[in-house]
């Protein structure tokens, strides 16, 4: 056995003994445990050697001192001047343009520092009355204004925290108890401010921080390098004199000042943003953004926004219902007038704008931020970026029994293509109504809705297929998803793919097969069209010209021929609704086909692939390509024995055509209402 070094036996008896050099002298301490029995005495022994460690540790602590030396304290307090002397000295020795930080800021920047230095780092507020300890009556409005507003975004309790003071006494080897980091940090903050204290004397006396460096400052001899104002001989101005412009100077946030307007700079600003991130046209929605953020921040002047915009902004565009008619910013509609939160209460929840909305309007925001730093937000201090709008962005909490979106079921589709627009029906206007000679015409109004379930397209891809985009002939047909000139936004680049991962080949299903997809698309053809539905994007006016439609494609589909069908569809089979009151919709055909193809078995990535998602991991983006290993063919078979799988066979009712009918172009992909429904304007009531 081990010797318990802590025991010792006196003639029959057991003591406990022990020595520490915490007190005075070293003689060792022994202590009568009062037993005979070895075991015993040893089990003693360990309680005793466990509460003398503990007695030990509460004696460091009580003994080790809680604050600093003076050499200590030196050290600390020149370790702030030096850190903050380099920035404080920065716009002078490596100067940004022309521009020049606020006449009082190194006088702001000192009293903010001393502020801090007196409430603990982990405060949430500084009190009032440490606030006005530091100002008197020679403190002007405007200054104690800035000073609030540099405590509030510029200088914090945090801007010295335990950790940095704690890593700085360890630094020059003081304790490291909880009084001396304590005075470490506000050493540390004592500098600080000295720094901007030294410069803003340095400045005023005229002493050449630009030519000569801020080093000078850093001694106890600094005063003998800087000249007192009043020892030195007038001398003249290097430069004449001038008026400066608003637009050159500077305030607390930015490098300069401006009267131009948020609304003013929007149509230079979306020519940038466009240009710089390559975006598509589209079909101004992010002017409207844009006009949005100037709307409700009241359209400043750009100089004088500053970071709590975002956050009012936030607030206001939750007030906003959803439905809202905006308008245009001056000149139409509710932006035509000023912005009055009076009129906007909050609104119910059935009308609460989405977080997910709001926070696509912040993204917008921040690429537009993003050009405005190097112009109209040009930081002070000539880096960094003030006006941060993805911080404001609302953390979406996805809760799986309550979904923001519901898929249409197998019975919603079963009822949908049970419509006398499949199973045959009147023309144009009625073709959800029965008729006496009923006929089935295919169209956009037949086919789209058959791509989504199918093929888990969304609305704008289904409708702005070409037929180049389809491949009959190949061994697994398919449909090729990519950007083309129908979708086109401004005429000149192809367009429609939301983003990279979207561009896929799609195996067509066979049941799109035996309903006639070949035979539409070759009738199409004859007809001379690029595109696989030439009525949703426009029409042959008087002079017999192709005439583009205002809104087409999905749009167009939603306006003549979705809400009319689905409408009849949920007289049938109502239609599932979220808690917030959202009925399913077009985009809940592709959550249908989604769900229904994650069976078991089937891979993410192969789901991701199918419906174009990006994939979650990193060999998933990188590595796999599976396509390109074994081949496209083999791939879209893989694909094609799932979708067969697992995706339920909802159009078995629909009778086989014997073939295309085709109505003329201005009268094809207009449903009507079903009987004694009246889907223009009681939608799904």
């Amino acid at each position: 056995m081990r010797q318990q070094s802590y025991l010792l036996r006196k003639g029959a008896r057991y003591h406990f003994r022990r020595r520490t050099s915490h007190l005075p002298g070293k003689r060792p301490i022994t202590m009568a445990l009062g037993t005979a029995d070895p075991a015993e005495a040893k089990r003693l022994s360990r309680q005793l050697a466990v509460k003398w460690d503990e007695l030990t540790m509460w004696l460091e602590r009580q003994i080790e001192r809680g604050t600093l030396t003076l050499d200590e304290q030196d050290a600390l307090f020149r370790k702030g001047l030096a850190d903050e002397l380099a920035r404080a000295t920065a716009h002078l020795t490596a100067p940004m343009g022309t521009t020049m930080p606020h006449p009082e800021h190194h006088k702001i920047m000192a009293a903010a520092y001393r502020i801090v230095a007196r409430v603990p780092h982990d405060s949430d507020a500084i009190s009032a009355g440490v606030f006005e300890a530091e100002i008197d009556e020679n403190w002007s409005d405007d200054e104690v204004s800035l000073l609030k507003n540099t405590l509030r975004w510029l200088v914090t309790p945090m801007s010295v925290n335990r950790t940095s003071a704690k890593e700085a006494a360890a630094q020059i080897g003081a304790p490291l108890t909880e009084g001396v980091i304590t005075e470490a940090r506000s050493h540390i903050l004592r500098g600080f401010a000295e720094a901007h204290e030294r410069t803003a004397m340095a400045v005023n006396s005229g002493y050449d921080i630009g030519r000569l460096g801020g080093s000078g400052l850093l001694g106890d001899d600094w005063k003998g390098f800087v000249p007192s104002a009043k020892d030195q001989a007038p001398r003249p101005d290097p430069k004449p004199v001038r008026a400066v412009p608003p637009e050159e100077e500077g305030n607390l946030f930015f490098a300069r000042t401006t009267e131009v307007r948020f609304s003013e700079q929007i149509a230079e600003l979306l020519d940038k943003m466009f240009e710089d991130n390559g975006w598509q046209p589209d079909n101004n929605k992010t002017r409207h953004m844009l006009e949005a953020f100037a709307w409700l921040t009241g359209d400043k002047m750009m100089s004088d926004y500053e970071p709590a915009d975002i956050d009012e902004y936030v607030r206001r565009m939750a007030r906003i219902p959803k439905g809202f008619n905006w308008g245009r910013l001056n000149k139409s509609g509710a932006m035509a007038v000023p912005f009055d939160p009076a009129e906007f209460p909050k609104p119910k929840a059935a009308d609460r704008r989405s977080d997910r909305t709001i926070n696509s309007h912040l993204s917008k925001l921040e690429a537009a931020a993003a050009i405005l730093k190097k112009t109209h937000w040009l930081p002070r201090q000539g880096y960094g970026q003030v006006m941060v709008f993805e911080e404001a962005r609302k953390r979406i909490v996805q809760d799986d029994n309550d979904p923001p979106r519901l898929p249409l079921t197998e019975a919603n589709l079963v009822a949908l293509y049970g419509l006398p627009l499949w199973q045959g029906g009147g023309g144009s206007g009625a073709r959800v109504k029965p008729s006496q000679s009923p006929t089935i015409y295919q169209d956009g109004a037949y086919w789209v809705p058959l791509l989504g379930t199918y093929a888990g397209m969304s609305r704008e891809e289904a409708c702005g297929l070409e037929l180049i985009d389809i491949e009959i002939e190949a061994e697994t047909p398919y449909i090729l998803v990519q950007a083309n000139m129908t979708k086109s936004k401004d005429g000149e680049t192809p367009a429609g793919i939301k983003r990279a991962s979207r561009r896929r080949a799609l195996p067509i299903h066979p049941q799109l097969l035996r309903l006639g997809f070949a035979a539409y698309v070759s009738a199409i053809a004859k007809e001379g069209w690029d595109m696989l539905f030439p009525e949703l994007y426009g029409e042959i006016d008087e002079s017999g010209d192709y005439v583009r439609w205002k809104k087409p494609g999905g749009p167009k589909f939603y306006g003549t021929a979705w809400r009319y069908m689905i409408d009849a569809a949920h007289a049938v089979v109502p239609l599932p609704m979220t808690s917030a009151g959202k009925h399913a919709d077009f985009h809940s055909q592709r959550t249908f086909h989604y769900s229904a193809m994650a069976g078991e078995g089937v891979s993410e990535a192969l789901l991701a692939r199918h419906v174009g998602h990006s994939a979650r991991t990193t060999g998933g983006r990188n590595y796999n390509r599976r396509a390109l290993a074994l081949g496209e063919e083999k791939e879209l078979a893989e694909r094609l024995t799932v979708l067969v799988r697992e995706v339920p066979n909802v159009t078995a009712h629909i009778p086989k055509p014997d073939r295309v009918n085709l109505l003329h172009l201005s009268k094809r992909s207009r449903v009507g209402s079903a009987p004694g429904r009246n889907a223009a304007n009681r939608f799904l009531a």
